[in-house]
């Protein structure tokens, strides 16, 4: 039996998850939530990627949700993609790259090239955001109102409300550059 793909990209997200919390020295608790907040990153950036690679590929391409990925494209200075596999959730993050793409009927034509560009360019935001979420210090401003928050709101992992929440899910992210 076929393994539903909300569950593949619920297990992806939480491969990265623990590949990002892994070095982290965390109380048990401190785990717990720190885990909620990576996992939410990446949804966020996951999404909003992939919103950037949609809007460069089928949307109207002057449209400002299409320049960082048009200019990803563009560019043949990517340092980060041979620094990113080194990174040990890299091989995870791609999968969830390549499970996004293909799960949408507007990406999952794409030809090799511009698919692994895509790949490239979601599993490195990935990346980025599960880092950063990891490395907040538990010591800092609590993190419970923020756990608290997620719990209320249900599961945010990318995927878990279906490809339609693609075009909306990180419509105002403001990422790092890739490019």
């Amino acid at each position: 039996m076929a393994q539903s793909r909300g569950k593949l990209i619920d297990e992806l997200t939480d491969d990265v998850t623990r590949t990002a919390l892994a070095s982290a020295s965390l109380t048990a608790e401190d785990r717990v939530l720190a885990g909620q907040r990576v996992r939410q990153a990446i949804a966020a950036e996951a999404m909003g990627a992939h919103r950037d690679v949609v809007a460069a590929t089928v949307g109207d391409k002057d449209r400002p949700e299409a320049e960082p990925f048009s200019d990803y494209l563009a560019s043949n200075d990517r340092p980060h993609v041979e620094q990113d596999q080194a990174r040990p959730e890299t091989a995870a993050a791609r999968k969830l790259a390549a499970e996004l793409l293909a799960a949408d009927d507007r990406t999952n034509t794409m030809d090799s090239e511009r698919t692994g560009r895509a790949e490239d360019y979601i599993a490195h935001a990935v990346v980025f955001a599960a880092e950063a979420a990891a490395k907040k210090a538990p010591g800092g401003p609590s993190q419970a109102p923020a756990a608290a928050a997620g719990a209320a709101a249900g599961p945010v992992v990318a995927g878990k409300a279906g490809v339609p929440a693609v075009k909306d899910v990180g419509a105002n992210r403001r990422g790092p550059s890739i490019g």
